[in-house]
């Protein structure tokens, strides 16, 4: 069969993007590789995100407002958020249920592992090992696979520079770690990562305990048993993940005729490895171009520059400060006796919820300019 658009990935961004696409009265098809699958993710949505989506409260596993900063010496620093909140979310169930949303919009579908992408008149033929699924005929692609996108290899997209590898365990509670059913903890912890941090997401019924290095790097299993035994876990894991993260754009991430969307396009923040509110909000972006495109015939393009324009100083500014900070031990304990600073909680929380720079008082920026040099000289 032949539809306008094929989506290729079935997690955020595809959902999104497909379910946007059937909207407006276009054949869509989105093939997943696997409908059960379990993405190792913490799970972390901000409030802007649950109330652009109309996510429901039954999907919000949690409502965190309160954070802790843990440093190499162990100093704990504690951190609220006082206009807002973390949603936390089980990736299995949120995702099947934007895939629904696209289904009763009107989208198809379907699970296969896709083989082939290719150019084929004036659009494209997808094939699916084992030809699970009949060839697709499709006039627009929207590539939604993932950090190892075979629809971004196979349309000679350039590559994502940057992957981590990323692991997560998951912990029923017990009366040990009960402590965490209801806050948010952040390692910063060579021991933990000597790159990137660790973190501990609370859940209804289990913690989501992870970590990740840049690929290739370190030795993920034992960075994340040693993270275990600091945190003083015995009990055994029920599940574990692990996956790769782009956390960088790709240098383009748009065609003439096809387009990339969430971790395909590397859309992952880097310093605190966002993910979902930007592959959420690339599929938005992404499907309303497309939409764009049928009926005006906009260039694809206009995604990317639309993209870049709302978020490329917040990837610019989260590289520098994983550049800067996350080197070394001295350093990741110079940032986090910043994150001490409330004027700086504050930023940064309001930054967060909205995924907007807040602007500060010109007093206040020289006070957290001051204190960044001070801990930079102090940790280098």
């Amino acid at each position: 069969m032949r539809y306008d658009v094929a989506v290729i990935g079935g997690g955020p961004s595809g959902a999104v993007a497909a379910a946007e696409v059937s909207r407006a009265g276009f054949s869509t098809i989105l093939i997943e590789r696997n409908l059960d699958n379990v993405k190792p993710c913490g799970g972390a949505i901000p409030l802007g995100l649950i109330e652009e989506f109309g996510i429901p409260s039954e999907l919000v596993e949690k409502k965190l407002s309160h954070m802790r900063a843990r440093s190499p010496k162990g100093r704990v620093i504690d951190m609220r958020m006082p206009n807002g909140y973390v949603g936390m979310v089980r990736r299995e169930k949120f995702d099947a249920w934007l895939r629904s949303e696209a289904q009763k919009a009107g989208s198809v579908i379907t699970e296969g592992l896709v083989k082939n992408v290719t150019h084929s008149g004036d659009g494209f033929v997808i094939t699916t090992l084992n030809d699970k699924i009949p060839p697709v005929q499709a006039r627009r692609v929207i590539g939604a696979d993932g950090a190892n996108s075979k629809t971004a290899d196979d349309l000679e997209f350039p590559p994502n520079d940057l992957k981590v590898i990323a692991m997560q365990q998951r912990f029923r509670y017990t009366p040990e770690i009960e402590k965490f059913r209801d806050i948010v903890e952040i390692w910063f912890d060579g021991e933990v990562s000597p790159d990137f941090y660790g973190w501990i997401f609370p859940k209804a019924d289990h913690l989501a305990i992870g970590t990740g290095t840049e690929d290739n790097h370190h030795n993920l299993k034992k960075l994340q048993k040693r993270f275990i035994e600091k945190i003083g876990i015995i009990e055994k894991p029920y599940l574990d993940e692990a996956a790769k993260i782009p956390m960088k754009p790709r240098k383009s991430f748009t065609q003439e005729k096809a387009i990339l969307v969430g971790d395909a396009a590397g859309l992952v923040t880097p310093a605190n490895g966002e993910g979902i509110f930007f592959a959420m909000r690339s599929g938005k972006i992404g499907a309303t171009a497309m939409i764009e495109h049928f009926n005006k015939k906009a260039p694809l393009a206009n995604y990317e520059k639309e993209f870049r324009k709302l978020y490329a100083p917040i990837f610019f500014g989260l590289e520098v400060l994983q550049s800067v900070y996350y080197r070394n031990d001295r350093l990741r304990e110079s940032f986090v006796a910043i994150c001490a600073d409330d004027d700086v909680q504050r930023i940064t929380f309001d930054s967060y919820l909205y995924k907007k720079m807040v602007p500060a008082p010109w007093k206040t920026q020289m006070k957290i300019f001051s204190k960044n040099i001070y801990h930079l000289i102090k940790g280098s």
